[in-house]
């Protein structure tokens, strides 16, 4: 089951922010993308309320006898997210599938339609309407902190979090296999390709493209990236949003010994993507153009255990692990990465002679 540690490492997790994308490699942040943030933020307030059991409301009368609601710092917060911040998310991240405290929200309020709007100017409710409301949020508190701690829930929350963490371990035994096996020196590219949605040029103009194109249109760029460049491997994961429709965030690892410029590379990658793939509906933004404090892409030796470490506890994290707080719900897998044949595999089996030393970042 999860331990506390592992769930605090989780809860401390960065969502992946959702832009609008400009073709000169500019990105824009958007109204998903605060809606994405709001996710982790009103899970983690969620998690503080089912644990406590401090009273956040209380129903007071002032000198004209007449009853208002009075909330504490946390109740406010609660009270501020039902009103903003759960419609918001319900906008503009449609068809995805939550947090499993921020679902446990969505359930409580759920049977209550109107509660969203009461919570918008709850400070203005006296007399009935205040006792109503004071009703209706102490019932939700009073769910959230009952089914917070049901073996139903918690089961939830820990299959997320195997799902995460098998995706992560998956991953990290991906590239291990990939420098012990095909390259001992990789170009690690990071690109963002977006289908549709809108852009930066053409705010409030959606443009997107259905699941199955989607997908036809990535594995198309997979096809092109393996005949075009010697790539030892690649993972991506997907992701969904009203205004950035269906985009794919994508790590491609090219033979090092071959290859040697990933800025230049993964914009012939974004280019035939955009301009051919998509045929220029599409977008995309290069990582490696990035300058990274911590920079786990670019040219990455067999024996780089700092490198090889930023990458998998930071590039490849991004790619599995953001699934905790969102995932896209209209498909089964969200997270993939290259096969591996299985005549690949059995070179795994030592046959002799002094093997390469495996890294273990």
């Amino acid at each position: 089951m999860l331990s506390l540690d592992h769930l605090d490492d989780l809860m401390a997790i960065e969502p992946s922010p959702r832009y609008l994308i400009a073709v000169s490699n500019i990105r824009e942040r958007t109204h998903e993308s605060d809606a994405v943030l709001s996710i982790k933020t009103t899970a983690n307030l969620i998690r503080a309320i089912s644990k406590s059991t401090d009273v956040l409301f209380t129903l007071k009368r002032g000198r004209n006898g007449v009853s208002f609601i009075n909330a504490t710092h946390i109740g406010k917060r609660l009270i501020d997210t039902i009103g903003r911040d759960l419609p918001r998310v319900e906008e503009y991240l449609a068809g995805n599938g939550f947090n499993t405290y921020y679902r446990l929200l969505q359930s409580a309020t759920q049977p209550v339609p109107d509660i969203h709007e009461r919570a918008r100017y709850y400070t203005a409710l006296i007399g009935d309407e205040a006792a109503l409301f004071y009703k209706q949020i102490t019932d939700v508190v009073e769910q959230l902190r009952a089914e917070s701690k049901t073996d139903r829930f918690l089961s939830d929350l820990d299959a997320r979090r195997r799902q995460c963490q098998a995706n992560h371990q998956s991953a990290k035994d991906y590239i291990n296999f990939i420098f012990d096996h095909r390259a001992s020196k990789n170009l690690a590219v990071r690109i963002d390709l977006v289908t549709g949605g809108e852009t930066a040029e053409s705010r409030g103009i959606t443009n997107s493209v259905s699941l199955d194109q989607a997908k036809v249109e990535f594995n198309r760029f997979i096809r092109f990236a393996r005949k075009r460049f010697p790539v030892t491997g690649w993972m991506a994961s997907l992701e969904y949003g009203v205004k950035t429709g269906y985009h794919y965030h994508v790590l491609i690892f090219l033979n090092g010994h071959m290859c040697v410029n990933d800025i230049n590379n993964c914009r012939i990658l974004g280019e035939h993507w955009s301009q051919l793939i998509t045929e220029g509906r599409g977008r995309y933004y290069n990582c490696n153009a990035n300058s990274y404090i911590q920079r786990g892409i670019g040219m990455i030796s067999h024996y780089d255990s700092d490198k090889r470490r930023i990458l998998v506890d930071h590039v490849v994290s991004y790619l599995t692990k953001t699934d905790f707080w969102i995932k896209f719900a209209g498909t089964g897998r969200t997270f993939n990465k290259g096969p591996v044949p299985e005549e690949e595999r059995n070179r795994m089996i030592p046959k002799g002679g002094r093997p390469r030393k495996t890294v273990n970042p």
